[in-house]
């Protein structure tokens, strides 16, 4: 995903621009839609296998913002992969805060592509915010709220978020969200400002 701002962020801090990274970043698409499967779900090295829900939503994430960047993504894909989010949060079951990060992630990719899930999103706000275990979480759940108009309840769970960031510190253990204390400060502060 970072290939996508990079010489944004080159050009403002006067870097030298990369002439090649149109054609890194087709590239990329295209390697990431060779590990879709028929379902619509990415595997990590090809397709097919038991689909993880967070690293989906994040290959949907890149496909998002490469198709918000010009840059082209074959619809019928592109649908797929937000077919299989929305199947995916609708068929979760009873909440389960190990899946949390996961669930908030999609319903975010899901917020920021115009496809309603509000009555499930007010749910998990009015109802399970608590059991979101990470502030990135949280954060993600409030700028789907917001993208979707209901800005009230979006800007508790940012607040929520922000509380729990001020609380956490890194343990030194992976999590099955890839992130740290770090990672979420960044993604809380760039969702806010979004």
């Amino acid at each position: 995903m970072p290939l996508l701002y990079v010489n944004r962020l080159a050009s403002a801090e006067l870097l030298p621009i990369d002439g090649a990274l149109d054609e890194r970043i087709k590239g990329a698409i295209e390697r990431v839609l060779t590990r879709q499967d028929t379902n619509g779900a990415f595997g990590l090295w090809s397709p097919g296998g038991d689909p993880d829900l967070w690293l989906h939503a994040f290959v949907t994430d890149f496909l998002t913002r490469a198709r918000e960047n010009n840059f082209a993504v074959p619809q019928r894909s592109f649908d797929q992969a937000l077919d299989f989010l929305r199947n995916s949060v609708a068929n979760v079951g009873e909440f389960d805060a190990s899946k949390g990060d996961a669930v908030a992630y999609a319903i975010y990719v899901l917020a920021r592509n115009g496809r309603p899930i509000m009555g499930d999103l007010r749910y998990l706000a009015d109802n399970k915010l608590g059991d979101f275990a990470t502030p990135l979480a949280r954060a993600q759940i409030g700028a789907a709220l917001s993208a979707l108009g209901d800005r009230t309840r979006g800007r508790t769970a940012v607040g929520s978020a922000l509380g729990l960031l001020q609380q956490a510190s890194d343990d030194g253990l992976s999590r099955p969200d890839y992130g740290s204390r770090l990672r979420d400060g960044a993604g809380v502060l760039a969702l806010i400002a979004e």
